[in-house]
């Protein structure tokens, strides 16, 4: 087997952005449910 510089380039790109994609829609989930139980949890 043989080590091919670019295919292992592309795949870690890939990895990384979806990565990088997950991190930013767990933030604005997580963001939302802290405005949500700001709104509704304070009296």
């Amino acid at each position: 087997m043989s080590y091919d510089k670019k295919k292992y380039l592309e795949d870690h790109k890939k990895t990384w952005k979806g990565f990088i994609d997950y991190t930013i829609v767990g933030c604005v989930i997580i963001a939302i449910l802290l405005v949500l139980m700001s709104i509704f949890l304070t009296g």
